[in-house]
């Protein structure tokens, strides 16, 4: 039942962070409001100390200067807007540009050109004087005083780029707007002056460089290109035509004679072949008929006999074979077969002659391949030196015709151009730029306003306070039995008689939460403790007891403080007898109880005060008194001493059935209540919960106020004694 409690009380948070926001700007407020005066005290003194600072302050004038710093020095060739950097090159160029106009070597360049060690006003503002009146410096006192100026000059240069542009801002800031304007100019002009130096510097650098260079690599390409045509010559390679690659400039690829030749021969090659089958195919097949029919003197020898041959079967049918044209047609008929038998032998002649000049032909060409194909193969072997020293040749020609182009280059750029420009000169102001008393003091108000925020967060860390009677639940690992709100001591009876009173409907929420404990209900006899003294355990006490006693319990109330009484003060009766005297043998239990008419409940009073109270508690009486007093009462309560520097309350706990740990919320002991509640525990007491007490204005933020005056979770008793223990 306990951790239902717990888990009921747990769920405030949870309900309280969708408005997170909200709850932690009023936290801050609250927190603005409990510590006002160091808020109030941080902001007057550093609007104090920001006004006393600006009184002191050196009038400064601020002179300004603009210049347009180029990516590229403007040649008339370019387009206009052209940029062929990245970003991110521009970038690196303009910082590089904002440091040198920071940088020590322009410091000492402007103190020279601008002769500044001999300059009256910059000496007497500064004062750099070092030697004696009328006198010359020597050379140590020179240079100390150049360093001083070189320091002064980049203490009181700024530097600031226009956004989105390629304007610098050139400000010097001094007493005297005339060496103001003076510095701001001089600054720029040997700004300007460097920038030129630099680049003929580099330009005369490297055309010396590239000269060198070129030179070298002229000597290794002639050497090379020798060296290649030499090799060539001695191994008989002669380039018909070669191909050099666009991208990289090498040559990829070369024919040469033997390659030529070779697929010259291998294409005549070829050519015979096809020629020789055809000569054999021809003379081995029926290809000589074939090639006969296509002559067109037997073709026509043929048609003739065929015609012949026609007649005499015709003649021959109707006249018989004696028949005398039938013989003449028999005589021509033989004599064109022996001119066709003639023509197809002179035929078959001609074929044989063209396959044997086939076969021929095709032999001699083998024969020249082989002989070219070796050659081919040899020169092949060599071209594995003649390609190395082919590509050392491109190599070099490479190299020098790309040092050639940028040495053409840099001649053509030149060093005349700048691609640093003035656009606006420095002039003397007419009225200081600080010290701004409106900047100042709005910088003193930060200061105060983060000075204040500080204070209140290392006071509100050191603040150990309940702030949030839920902190419990974390801090100290008990459940929140309920939260007391604080009032006045001559209040508090009456508030909680008063059923319609925010201290009633407290404790009347605390007896609520007391009844879920046990399965048998609220605990029929529990103790209420305290860490230290006047921490409302004692009222707390008479108000559960009154409490319960309205909803028809029978209730006794015992003080069990019996080294520091409370509750006869609070009934304002005489502490004559009661509980110190049943511990001492005292056996008339009914002598020692009264009845509270103004509570409804039965009391027993601590009695007088015995000198050894830690051995009345450790024996059984005490138990015995509890036990016999549950007869008769539905719950028995007692009002235990503090832990913290008694035996008390651990002898104590272990005659009840559990303890309620009552908790000032304005106290700053964390470490004492947690070493009271180890006590406790090492005494096997059963610990019901917290009773947050004295819960004040400072707690309403986290949904324990009143903002109407009346509600729950607020609470705290007053004692009529100890300041108020409630």
């Amino acid at each position: 039942m306990t951790a239902g409690i717990t888990e009921v009380d747990a769920e405030a948070p949870a309900y309280r962070g969708g408005f997170f926001d909200m709850h932690m700007l009023e936290r801050a407020f609250v927190a603005v409001l409990n510590h006002k005066v160091w808020v109030a005290g941080a902001l007057l003194t550093c609007l104090s100390l920001g006004l006393i600072a600006t009184f002191l302050m050196t009038p400064l004038y601020t002179s300004t200067s603009r210049i347009e710093i180029s990516p590229q020095a403007p040649v008339e060739t370019d387009v206009e807007g052209a940029r062929e950097k990245t970003i991110a090159n521009e970038i690196a160029f303009f910082n590089t540009q904002y440091s040198l106009l920071e940088s020590r070597s322009l410091a000492a360049r402007t103190v020279r050109a601008g002769n500044l060690l001999n300059d009256k006003e910059f000496l007497a503002v500064y004062d750099l004087a070092e030697a004696e009146e009328g006198g010359t410096p020597n050379s140590a006192q020179r240079t100390r005083m150049a360093e001083r100026a070189e320091k002064i000059l980049l203490d009181a240069v700024s530097i600031s780029p226009v956004r989105q542009s390629s304007l610098v801002d050139i400000s010097f800031s001094t007493p005297s707007p005339g060496l103001s304007a003076k510095l701001t100019n001089l600054w720029v002009q040997q700004f300007v002056a460097s920038n030129l130096d630099r680049r003929f510097a580099a330009t005369s650098d490297a055309r010396k460089f590239l000269e060198q260079r070129i030179t070298s690599l002229r000597r290794n390409l002639e050497d090379s290109e020798r060296e290649l045509i030499t090799y060539a010559t001695n191994s008989g390679i002669i380039t018909i035509e070669g191909r050099v690659d666009p991208v990289s400039g090498r040559t990829v690829s070369e024919r040469t004679l033997a390659s030529t030749d070779v697929e010259k021969i291998s294409e005549a090659l070829a050519k015979a072949r096809d020629e020789r089958v055809q000569a054999e195919s021809q003379l081995n097949n029926s290809t000589s008929a074939a090639d006969s029919w296509s002559n067109n003197a037997v073709s026509g020898l043929r048609q003739k006999r065929a015609e012949l041959s026609a007649d005499v079967a015709r003649l021959s049918a109707i006249y018989g074979d004696e028949y005398p044209e039938l013989l003449s047609k028999k005589e021509q008929l033989a004599t064109l077969t022996r001119s066709i038998e003639a023509e197809t032998g002179r035929a078959r002649n001609i074929n044989r002659e063209t396959y044997s000049a086939a076969v021929k032909r095709e032999n001699d060409l083998v024969g020249e391949l082989d002989k070219i194909t070796g050659k081919y193969r040899d020169q092949q072997r060599r071209s594995i030196e003649y390609a190395i020293l082919q590509r050392e040749v491109d190599t070099n020609r490479q190299l020098y015709d790309g040092l050639l182009q940028r040495y053409k280059e840099i001649g053509a750029a030149g060093v005349g151009t700048n691609n640093i420009s003035v656009v606006d000169t420095g002039m003397p102001s007419r009225k200081p730029s600080s010290p701004n008393l409106f900047l100042n003091l709005a910088l003193s108000l930060l200061a105060g306003l983060g000075l204040a925020a500080a204070l209140v967060f290392l006071l509100e860390q050191l603040d150990q306070s309940i702030r949030d009677p839920s902190e419990v639940i974390d801090r100290f690992g008990l459940p929140l039995l309920g939260s007391i709100p604080k009032v006045e001591a001559n209040d508090f009876e009456e508030l909680l008689l008063d059923k319609k009173s925010m201290v009633y409907e407290a404790y009347l929420a605390a007896q609520t939460n007391l009844t879920f404990l046990t399965n048998h209900g609220a605990p029929r006899s529990f103790m209420l403790t305290s860490t230290r003294p006047a921490e409302g355990k004692s009222s707390s006490a008479l108000s559960l007891a009154s409490v319960f006693s309205q909803t028809d319990k029978r209730i006794i109330l015992i003080d069990a403080d019996i080294r520091s009484p409370s509750l006869n003060e609070m009934l304002e009766i005489d502490n004559k007898i009661g509980l110190s005297n049943y511990l001492t043998g005292f056996d008339d239990i009914s002598a020692l109880v009264e009845t509270s008419p103004d509570f409804g409940f039965d009391y027993m009073l601590a009695g007088p005060m015995p000198p050894n109270a830690a051995e009345l508690f450790s024996s059984a009486r005490l138990g015995q008194l509890i036990d016999v007093l549950l007869r008769d009462y539905d719950h028995v309560i007692l009002d235990a001493p503090p832990v913290l520097g008694l035996a008390d309350a651990p002898l104590l706990a272990r005659a009840v059935e559990g303890v309620m740990f009552t908790i000032d919320a304005s106290s700053n002991s964390s470490r004492a209540i947690k070493s009271a509640l180890a006590r406790l525990r090492q005494t096997g007491a059963q610990i019901y919960g917290a009773l947050v007490t004295k819960v004040g204005r400072r707690n309403e933020i986290y949904g324990y106020g009143y903002g109407y005056g009346y509600g729950y979770g607020y609470g705290y008793g007053a004692d009529k004694k100890n300041g108020g223990e409630g």
